[in-house]
């Protein structure tokens, strides 16, 4: 699978700059009506419950879900990224994965170090891409630039990846990190210091990683978004999991 990356472990100048109106952002849902219940995740299941594993489970595919579909939305937006193949070919394949449906107990997204996961990332993307290359509209490309995206070709694009996975492994790490902050956010940081200094950090670290994401992109606008997201998830699962059974009717 080729050798494992080192994500960044300090930000940079840049990052500052994106991150420094972090503490602002829950005054500015508030003003605008937009504000999330998250005091929800002082009742999320516990480790070693019964609910646990499919509760988060639940969150972090209703998270992954929704950062595909913001990939593919910049995607159709900046279709001159496909004049540079090599760079384009690794949005492609990311949203072509399927979100991950975890592994129990306790993995969730798709972990770089596991080489069964990358293998599984790829055959999904690859079960899809033809799909979607053959649905992509390049007639306004040069013919040399269109050929790199004919439908027969998906195989060759995701081999291609396979061979140079830095661009998808940072963001498959990024999938891993948010869903770890939300743990920390919800097993281990309420019970210890509190709400408010537990969403300054969870609100840091989403606003981080989605920045880091990709070099194509930034996807750190969409960090409140995502936690609303991830609420929404977990309280739509918690509400199905204590629904009273139907009774059947002889």
């Amino acid at each position: 699978m080729g050798k494992l990356i080192e994500m960044p472990s300090s930000e940079n100048k840049q990052e500052e700059r994106c991150l420094s109106s972090e503490e602002n952002t829950a005054t500015i849902a508030a003003a605008t009506g937009d504000a999330v219940d998250f005091s929800v995740w002082t009742n999320a299941p516990r480790e070693r419950t019964a609910a646990y594993f499919p509760t988060y489970s639940a969150v972090s595919k209703a998270m992954q879900t929704a950062l595909r579909g913001w990939v593919r939305e910049w995607f159709a937006a900046n279709m001159e990224i496909l004049q540079k193949p090599h760079t384009a070919y690794a949005v492609l394949v990311y949203q072509c994965t399927h979100p991950f449906s975890g592994r129990p107990t306790n993995i969730f997204t798709y972990e770089i170090q596991q080489t069964e996961m990358l293998h599984k990332a790829f055959r999904s993307a690859a079960n899809k891409l033809g799909r979607y290359l053959k649905a992509m509209d390049t007639k306004r490309l040069c013919w040399f630039t269109r050929e790199h995206y004919f439908a027969y070709r998906s195989k060759e694009v995701v081999t291609y990846v396979y061979k140079n996975p830095r661009a998808l492994y940072r963001m498959l790490h990024v999938e891993t990190m948010l869903m770890d902050a939300i743990l920390r956010f919800s097993i281990t940081d309420l019970p210890t210091i509190g709400m408010e200094q537990s969403l300054v950090k969870l609100r840091r670290t989403f606003r981080t990683q989605l920045h880091r994401f990709s070099e194509q992109f930034d996807l750190s606008p969409h960090s409140e978004e995502l936690l609303r997201i991830a609420t929404d998830a977990l309280v739509c699962k918690m509400a199905s999991d204590n629904a009273e059974p139907v009774e059947r009717v002889a």
